[in-house]
């Protein structure tokens, strides 16, 4: 086995303050989830969790402090196949191109964020995107017409509009754009 490198001293005051690790060969590798909603993580937390943790199949972020910045640190995490970003405010379009290099990325929820329906519509080109929900406040023409341009760059998706989950609060399926 690999011995990981020592920490440097930055580094070594972001494990011990949110997880209480002392040294590098303590930290896994291998997470399958990552979970925090209305947190204080940003993307100075990302930089240092993407140069230890290497494959994660799962993130829950809600609410949280993360620019595109932070976004382009979670390309490092491999097999990451579910990306959930509702609620952070401070996200932009810019991150769709990191989006695009998820190569393993299926569920995408970028609800309550600055991402729009056109955004998708003019950079999004990642073909592993199986659901991504979305807001919008356009009228039915307009998100027909970008339902169209979407079935053709992401085929096998389902966009669903204006909601978080591909189900209710009642377990009832929600219906997508496509």
């Amino acid at each position: 086995m690999i011995k990981p490198p020592k920490f440097t001293k930055e580094e070594k005051k972001f494990w011990q303050r949110h997880y209480r690790i002392e040294k590098a060969d303590r930290i896994p590798v291998e997470w399958y989830r990552f979970h925090s909603a209305d947190s204080d993580c940003d993307d100075e937390f990302f930089y240092y969790f993407s140069l230890r943790v290497f494959l994660l199949e799962d993130i829950y972020l809600k609410d949280s402090q993360i620019t595109d910045e932070g976004v382009k640190y979670m390309v490092n995490f491999k097999y990451l196949q579910s990306l959930f970003l509702r609620k952070n405010r401070y996200l932009t379009n810019q991150s769709i191109q990191y989006f695009n290099q998820m190569e393993n990325l299926q569920k995408l929820n970028i609800t309550c964020t600055e991402i729009t329906l056109t955004d998708l519509c003019e950079y999004l080109d990642n073909q592993s995107l199986r659901e991504i929900f979305i807001d919008s406040d356009e009228n039915e023409d307009e998100v027909s017409a970008k339902a169209a341009i979407l079935k053709i760059k992401v085929p096998d998706c389902k966009i669903y509009l204006n909601c978080s989950h591909s189900t209710d609060f009642f377990d009832k399926p929600e219906k997508p754009i496509f």
